[in-house]
């Protein structure tokens, strides 16, 4: 009878854990954004600037810290692979195509929003100047950080852990919609800051990345593999940047 009680707390214990883990991991990046671009715009730049370097780190350092001394999981970085490299490359190259070209066709055009780009510029320069990242130069190299390293690690992120560790608990059709619901909240905060939260830019842009996230879990379950997501990932936040390159004087 004692047996069976310790298992049964042991079996509690080991529940609320990994609903923890769960929480923080879905969760954390939509609180991160609001703390930087919501609470952090009535701070001073530079202390909005550490609260982000440090959210960052703390997000990407955090799946991997768990996984090999809280879940005791074996942690390890795969050889590249070319599987899912074909799919992710065509549809990360179509989706960042549109999106630069109707970016630059929207930018040059004189129409109803050319005050919410006008606005945008401003913004973005206000956001880039705190790190010095407001000349065209030092912008390219944001846009490649991004495109090469962060969208790696956020397929690291969301696809090799937060997928997976939902997957385990149920169906995997249910545990992408639940992951990539997650994925998409921090972005509806970031382009409700910007385009406003009325804005039907918001609301677009917000089902794309859900969508694109659905393109890219599904290539990760296929694949067994992020490399063919985060190639589609880079590209598209190459599509992105390319068109805030274009909103800089």
């Amino acid at each position: 009878m004692d047996d069976q009680v310790s298992a049964g707390a042991d079996a509690a214990k080991y529940r609320t854990r990994d609903a923890l883990i769960l929480a923080f991991t879905l969760f954390f990046p939509a609180l991160m954004t609001w703390g930087y671009f919501v609470y952090g715009a009535s701070l001073k730049p530079e202390l909005s600037k550490y609260i982000f370097g440090f959210g960052k780190t703390l997000q990407f350092a955090f799946p991997a810290i768990v996984a090999a001394f809280v879940l005791k999981e074996r942690v390890w970085i795969r050889r590249p692979n070319c599987r899912g490299l074909l799919v992710g490359g065509l549809f990360g190259l179509a989706v960042g195509a549109t999106i630069f070209f109707l970016g630059r066709h929207i930018i040059a055009a004189d129409n109803s929003l050319t005050p919410l780009f006008d606005r945008l510029r401003a913004e973005l320069l206000e956001r880039l100047e705190p790190f010095g990242l407001a000349s065209r130069g030092a912008f390219l190299v944001v846009c490649l950080f991004y495109s090469v390293f962060h969208s790696g690690l956020e397929e690291y992120y969301w696809r090799w852990f937060a997928f997976r560790r939902v997957s385990q608990k149920t169906a995997w059709l249910r545990a992408a919609i639940l992951t990539n619901l997650a994925f998409t909240l921090h972005h509806v905060i970031l382009l409700g800051v910007y385009f406003g939260y009325s804005n039907w830019l918001t609301w677009f842009a917000s089902f794309g990345v859900f969508v694109g996230g659905m393109v890219w879990q599904t290539i990760y379950r296929r694949a067994d593999s992020v490399y063919g997501a985060w190639l589609s990932h880079g590209l598209i936040d190459a599509g992105i940047f390319a068109v805030g390159f274009l909103l800089l004087p």
